[in-house]
């Protein structure tokens, strides 16, 4: 058993659970409204973890008194535990929930083992929601934006438990023995100090402002309760104390907060407590923005809307959450114009926002701790938001999750802890990226790591460094040579990078080389004709080759540059056309793999997947070809992005060697390698330039 209560990781089988609420939710809504059957089903499991023996002895009656015995239960339970009970009493009972073999016999089955989690109601109700939730990702990836009420079920996904431990034990835990109190550190700790300056267990407060069903603030209570009893408390005294003084909670859909505001007081009874906690949803205050809201816009007259401005108002000694995650593009008009209005250098996406927003609700020497994407540690579009944490609010640890290792969200992730103090700049970083396997093999590695300084997959960064950087990436695995090599000259000082043309309709406008007439295409880039040689990016290549497409550019690309939609709108995008029939050196935007550079002549014009820089001269463009092919390129590239977009911008911020020397030794190499991939490319039919198989 763990110092902080019943918080081992629950060993049962997960899919089960997820296949009994997927079941039961296509079961219940046979016969019933989605709304009935949420209900019926949430209130159900929740009855279930309260008192375990009612569902049989419910069963066990005649089937036509079940309903009423069921409503009057759930009655008694919402004047005890409130939320889920409360909400929305009036709904019937779905048919097929108490009926023979239905949902609640199909519970009893699923076996008692499954409810020993503080957490499964949040489980249970994302995964009754799944499909929904599905639904709607769906039409994010048909760049459909988010009606106000979907972004909640849209955005909404479980905490791992092992995760909420390691985010808790990481801030609330590390601030206790920061100031005083020796409590167990748990075994996802990264070395929490024990301080000297003792602070009353009252005064520490703690916030989720996206919490969804409570799993933080449900863990976090065993935090606290481990924290007044070493303080002489009972756990009747403490359990009170804790739901009045330090936990505190705010989310966007009512639901969820119902399902906190139960688990939290189900858990409080055990200890002999009947006090509401401090959870709140924005039902009749504000629908769109949730906890991103000025708590100046909030009214007084209503005291709801008061209590939330007064949350919102206070600073906290910690923030830990697992925000939203969703993009600019997909948010609805009122919710964009809102965050961009009121968050703009963190607009890029919902979680940036509450990252920002988080920053300031802290106190100085405060922790937070999130789950979030791990788009912002590298994108240059977050940019502002690294700065401002390294600067402001500096990575205690991070955790960086392998790519696909967590099922229910469609990015990479990672989960991080972090202080609002400057002076402690060094943080502990784990990555994972290399590490197959599902979230248990994660936790298994970070468990490993956490124990072992020597550990392989655990690294050390200071954040002022990090900052020094252009774009201030998180590359907290580089060794101090490499971070040197940032602090030179960077490329785009010195060499033009630049995107190329977007004909704004592809298949109308380009052609692969032979679909077209020969005499027709422009093969020297002087001669006059309706198609050019098109720079298109293409799949891995080096030095040669991917010279694959014509553009439909006659007189002067007069269609390209005139193409409108239906209300005059100009669909196309022509930039770079300066560049247009000057050598370069290349690299596909897009890649599944590590940059791959290539020579163009003067005969090609470019487009935004052939993103291409343009040296001054011949020979500088033969160094920079083999610079920007070479393996540190690879290593040094991976840093700027880490994604499959390799932007112009990336590519700009690359550093220049200090000594640009020419070497004939150099200019050798690059061109032998440029010659022999020539060849290859020109050995086979899909080359202009072919003339016989080199097998024949």
């Amino acid at each position: 058993m763990s110092a902080f209560g019943n918080c081992e990781e629950n060993k049962v089988d997960i899919s089960l659970l997820k296949k009994f609420a997927m079941n039961a939710r296509s079961e219940l809504m046979a016969e019933s409204d989605e709304k009935t059957a949420y209900f019926g089903f949430m209130r159900l499991c929740a009855l279930h973890m309260a008192e375990p023996s009612f569902a049989a002895e419910l069963l066990s009656t005649a089937e036509e008194l079940r309903s009423a015995l069921f409503k009057e239960k759930c009655r008694q339970l919402g004047s005890r535990f409130g939320g889920i009970f409360s909400l929305s009493p009036e709904l019937p009972v779905p048919p097929q929930l108490l009926a023979d073999g239905g949902t609640a016999a199909k519970l009893l089955r699923l076996g008692g083992e499954y409810f020993g989690s503080d957490m499964v109601l949040g489980q249970l109700h994302q995964y009754f929601n799944e499909p929904y939730r599905q639904e709607i990702a769906v039409g994010l990836k048909n760049s459909k934006r988010l009606s106000g009420d979907k972004v909640a079920a849209a955005t909404q996904i479980f905490t791992p438990e092992w995760v909420v431990r390691y985010m808790v034990q990481n801030t609330l835990v590390r601030y206790i023995r920061r100031y005083g109190h020796d409590i167990a550190e748990g075994e996802l700790s990264f070395g929490a100090s024990l301080g000297t300056k003792r602070i009353a267990p009252e005064e520490i407060k703690l916030i989720d402002p996206c919490m969804g069903s409570g799993n933080v603030l449900l863990f976090a209570f065993d935090v606290f309760m481990e924290l007044y009893r070493s303080c002489g408390c009972t756990d009747k005294e403490a359990a009170e104390k804790i739901l009045t003084h330090n936990l505190f909670g705010l989310e966007l859909e009512p639901r969820a907060c119902s399902l906190a505001e139960t688990a939290l007081r189900m858990k409080a009874a055990r200890y002999g407590a009947d006090t509401a906690p401090q959870v709140y949803d924005f039902s009749g205050v504000n629908e769109t923005v949730g906890s991103l809201i000025n708590s100046d816009e909030l009214s007084e007259q209503d005291s709801k809307s008061a209590i939330i401005g007064r949350l919102l108002r206070q600073k906290y000694d910690i923030i830990v959450t697992n925000p939203p995650y969703l993009g600019k593009p997909a948010m609805n008009t009122e919710l964009r114009d809102y965050v961009c209005g009121n968050y703009g250098d963190y607009c890029a996406d919902l979680f940036s926002a509450f990252m920002a927003k988080s920053v300031e609700m802290l106190k100085n020497g405060g922790y937070m701790g999130f789950l979030t994407p791990a788009t912002w540690l590298f994108l240059q579009s977050y940019e502002k938001l690294r700065r401002l944490i390294l600067t402001e609010c500096p990575i205690s640890t991070l955790i960086h999750f392998e790519y696909s290792a967590f099922d229910d969200a469609t990015v990479p992730l990672c989960a991080f802890t972090a202080v609002r103090d400057s002076s402690q700049s060094v943080g502990i970083y784990v990555r994972l990226a290399d590490i197959r396997g599902d979230m248990e093999q994660q936790r298994r590695s970070v468990i490993a790591a956490a124990g072992d300084e020597d550990c392989s997959c655990r690294f050390r960064a200071d954040a002022s460094k990090l900052a020094a950087l252009p774009a201030a990436p998180i590359a907290y695995w580089l060794g101090e040579p490499v971070l040197r090599a940032f602090y030179g000259t960077a490329l785009g000082e010195v060499v033009p990078v630049r995107e190329g043309l977007i004909t704004g309709d592809n298949d109308r406008f380009l052609r692969r080389w032979f679909e077209v007439e020969a005499d027709k295409i422009a093969f020297s880039g002087s001669r006059k004709c309706k198609w050019y040689l098109l720079n298109k990016g293409g799949s891995y290549r080096r030095w040669y080759g991917n010279r694959e497409y014509v553009v439909n550019w006659e007189n002067e690309g007069e269609e390209i540059m005139d193409f409108r939609d239906e209300k005059g709108k100009l669909r196309s995008r022509p930039q770079g056309l300066s560049y247009n029939f000057r050598p370069s050196v290349s690299w596909s935007q897009i890649t599944s793999g590590a940059i791959s550079v290539r020579y163009f002549d003067e005969n090609f014009m470019f487009n935004v997947a052939g993103t291409s820089a343009f040296p001054e001269d011949g020979e500088s463009l033969i160094f920079l070809l083999g610079l920007l092919n070479s393996k540190p390129v690879q290593v040094l590239s991976e840093v700027l992005n880490p994604t499959m977009n390799m932007n112009p911008g990336d590519i700009a911020r690359l550093p220049l060697p200090g000594k640009m020397g020419y070497t004939a030794e150099i200019s050798s190499l690059v061109r032998e390698n440029t010659e022999l991939c020539r060849e290859d490319w020109d050995s086979f039919e899909t080359s202009w330039d072919f003339r016989r198989h080199p097998l024949v």
